[in-house]
């Protein structure tokens, strides 16, 4: 088997030097809000803006509720060309970091390591993206792709023309020592859940009318996928959390610091 090698970018392509505008042309302001910014070079570039900002585990580790961090998104861009098809062996053939077998799959695997994703390209041009931690990450690689096509074939035009994302997977981290009572849990939400001890160690929760699905298991991890944007995670977990409340059980230190938080945080209401 061949070992993995991933490319760094040589010119350090970043959110100051891509074309944005060109990227955001497709897309639908209803989904995906847009904010002007300018960079170092006074150039005003359009931004997605979120309700949240990713929060760090510095920020959230005394965070009650907690807050969901992202971890995976899967996306997917559509790269025009001037070919009526990509050619694929002539890509795995100039660059050692691209796995390719059409016997086995119809789309080229890309590994970049800044930003760190691993990407399949298709002869249609359709790139599918996963690994990243962003948006933006996403937007970049989409980016970084078509350069070494068009290092690959010099005398044909290749440009990102869309990029959405299909699903966001974050991660909750409870306090330590915190355990979930699934039996109990399952027993309540039997119509919207599914648990199966000999299966699988954990119970998916799929609550009505919410946008994301739930990972819960007992040692207190929970995982969210399902979402579109980062607003669907947290307020999708926002609202399920308090359904899990009652079925959470923390340590006694763990209660009292949250009492002793709620209880500043009224008397600085109050004031």
């Amino acid at each position: 088997m061949r070992k993995r090698k991933y490319v760094s970018l040589e010119d350090n392509t970043g959110l100051d030097t891509v074309h944005m505008p060109l990227v955001y042309t497709v897309y639908n302001e209803s989904t995906v809000p847009l904010a002007k910014k300018q960079n170092k070079r006074n150039q005003t570039y359009e931004t997605p803006v979120v309700l949240r900002s990713q929060p760090t585990r510095e920020n959230t580790k005394y965070c009650w509720p907690p807050i969901p961090q992202c971890h995976n998104i899967v996306s997917t861009s559509q790269i025009s060309t001037s070919q009526k098809t990509i050619n694929l062996q002539r890509i795995s053939d100039m660059f050692p970091f691209t796995t390719y077998d059409r016997k086995r799959f119809a789309a080229i695997t890309i590994r970049l390591a800044n930003p760190h994703c691993t990407c399949l390209l298709f002869g249609s041009g359709k790139l599918v993206i996963t690994g990243s931690t962003s948006f933006n990450a996403c937007i970049i690689a989409s980016h970084e792709v078509t350069r070494l096509l068009r290092s690959s074939s010099p005398y044909h035009r290749f440009e990102v023309v869309s990029c959405s994302i299909q699903n966001i997977v974050a991660h909750v981290e409870l306090p330590p020592k915190t355990t979930i009572d699934l039996d109990k849990l399952y027993n309540v939400f039997c119509e919207c859940s599914t648990f199966q001890k000999s299966v699988f160690p954990g119970l998916v929760l799929r609550p009505h009318q919410s946008p994301i699905v739930l990972l819960v298991f007992a040692s207190g991890r929970i995982v969210c996928t399902g979402g579109r944007s980062y607003n669907d995670i947290y307020l999708g977990f926002k609202d399920i959390f308090n359904l899990l409340k009652p079925f959470i059980h923390l340590p006694s230190n763990i209660q009292k610091c949250l009492l002793q938080q709620e209880n500043l945080q009224r008397a600085e209401n109050s004031t």
